[in-house]
Parts: structure tokens; C-alpha cells; sequence
């Protein structure tokens, strides 16, 4: 098999800045105005990688396509309302969970045995986030954002909602859809959907907006931004899935857990202290530990 580890890497690049700057966003604006800018661009940025690359879809494989974009739909959703209640380098760090589910799947079905060292990994990655939020919960200096217990249940769902992704981007691609066809669909889904939020619910906008900001602040600027590294990174991710091993794509994207953590402080939406470090570094470890398991 062909090595398209890089495409992986790309895409995580890709999501590191574009959650980091929609984290930024979040704090500021009304989010469903962002999401349907956001969508909107890249959109229109798929469909130029697709004139360049080329767009394949059957019919077959427009239910596994449908499937793909609720769930991506509800768990970005999601993800988004976790960032309102939880730092996103800890939203990142919950995120990489999904390794673990991953692999209690492939047991289930057969592919590999839970030994006592996966257990030993897991109890690691849990003390990992229990590090990380203790840090918040009993010096609130230590973090912008007051952490809220509804926060762990929209990221823990995004989580849930994620988990198929992969494994239906790969039937979709047997079924004769490729990367692009396959990410237009959660976009003719997503753009319909936060238009609908944005002008017929009622959703306050935070207080901290501001009528007049600096231009790279302006909520178009950063839509723009937004949409343009959105379009890289479902392109190159899904690419990633098709083609490559679903458990080996995740593992590279938890690279990402100490770069939303650098970004984050510097866009100050956390501040940085020892414990946090060590706890990113603590499950990073854990999801390092399940490549080689």
C-alpha cells in the first residue's frame, strides 16, 4: 500500500489552526453566523479542488454519503458548543479518546485483544484530562474559560459522532464516491442547516463582540481564514481515511494536541502552566502507546 501518511499530516495541520482560530471566533461572535460563512467558503474552496482533482459519486453510495454528513453535522456541532464551556486544547485532548473507542470496536469485532497494557494506557489517558481540568477547577486564574460540566458532554458526544466517520468514508469510496463528492455532501447538508439556525433561531450574540475591531478580528477575515484551512482539511483527511488505515490517520492527528495548546495561549484563550503541559504530554503518550500496541 501506497504511503499517504503525509495527506494526514497535512489535514492535521490544517485542523490544528482552523480550530484554533474558530475557538477564537467562538469567544466573540454568534457562532452559527461563522459556521455558515465558514461552510460557505469551503464550499466553494472543494469545489476548486474538485475541478482540479476531479469529482466521482454514485448512486450507491449516496445513502453511506447522507449517513456521513448528519453524523459530521452533529458532531461538529458539537464540538463548537464544547468550545463555549472547555479550553480547546482540552477539548482536543478529549477528542483523542476516540482512539480508544476505535480500538474497543476493532476487539469487538474481532481485529485485535485488550490486554492489560491497554488498560494501563487507558487509565493513563483519563488520569491525562483528570490532570488537566483539576488545574482549572481549583485555581480558576490558570484558565480564560470557566470550565462547566455541560462542556465534557458536548465533546464527549462529538466524540460519539466522529467515531463512524472513517468507516463510512471507506464505504462510500468503495461505493464509488471520492474525497470530494463525499465532503460536497456534508456541506449541501451543513449550509441549509446553520442558514436555517442563523435567521429563524434566537441566538444572542456574545457580549464581548465588538462593532469595531481590528481588520484580521473582523468576522469575515476570519471566516475566510476558517473555510480556506476547513476545505484543506476534509479534503486531505478524507483522503487520508480512503486510503490509509483509519486507527493510523487518528494517532498522526493527535500531533495536534500540543499545537491547539501553543496556539491557544497565544491567541489567549488559556494560559499556559506546568500541569496542563504535563497532562497533554501524559495522554499523548497513552495515544502514542495504542500505535504501537
Amino acid at each position: 500500500m501506497t504511503n499517504y501518511r503525509y495527506t494526514a499530516v497535512i489535514a492535521t495541520i490544517s485542523n490544528t489552526f482552523c480550530d484554533a482560530i474558530l475557538d477564537y471566533t467562538v469567544g466573540f461572535y454568534n457562532y452559527y453566523k461563522v459556521l455558515l460563512l465558514t461552510s460557505m467558503i469551503a464550499f466553494v474552496g472543494q469545489i476548486g479542488i474538485g475541478l482540479y482533482s476531479g469529482i466521482a459519486f454514485s448512486l450507491s453510495a449516496l445513502p453511506y454519503v447522507f449517513i456521513h454528513a448528519v453524523l459530521i453535522l452533529l458532531g461538529y456541532i458539537c464540538f463548537v458548543r464544547a468550545l463555549k464551556y472547555i479550553p480547546v486544547a482540552l477539548v482536543g485532548l478529549i477528542e483523542a479518546s476516540s482512539l480508544f473507542l476505535t480500538f474497543a470496536i476493532d476487539a469487538f469485532l474481532g481485529y485485535v485483544v485488550l490486554s492489560f497494557s491497554f488498560i494501563l494506557l487507558l487509565a493513563l489517558f483519563v488520569f491525562s484530562i483528570f490532570l488537566f481540568t483539576e488545574n482549572c477547577i481549583q485555581d480558576k486564574q490558570n484558565c480564560i474559560k470557566t470550565i462547566r460540566p455541560i462542556g465534557f458532554v458536548w465533546v464527549f458526544a462529538s466524540v460519539l459522532f466522529y467515531l463512524a466517520a472513517p468507516y463510512l468514508v471507506k464505504v462510500s469510496s468503495f461505493k464509488g464516491a471520492n474525497e470530494i463528492a463525499i465532503n460536497l455532501g456534508y456541506y449541501f447538508i451543513a449550509i441549509p442547516y446553520f442558514w436555517f439556525q442563523l435567521h429563524f433561531m434566537k441566538i444572542k450574540q456574545n457580549s464581548t463582540a465588538q462593532d469595531s475591531v481590528k481588520w484580521w478580528q473582523n468576522i469575515y477575515v476570519l471566516s475566510f481564514i476558517i473555510g480556506l484551512l476547513e476545505a484543506v482539511y476534509y479534503v486531505f483527511e478524507t483522503f487520508s481515511f480512503i486510503n490509509d488505515t483509519p486507527t493510523v490517520v487518528v494517532v498522526i492527528e493527535q500531533t495536534r494536541l500540543f499545537l491547539l495548546f501553543i496556539f491557544s495561549i497565544c491567541l489567549k484563550r488559556d494560559k499556559f502552566s506546568w500541569k496542563k503541559l504535563i497532562a497533554l504530554m501524559l495522554g499523548g503518550f497513552s495515544v502514542a502507546g495504542i500505535y504501537f500496541y
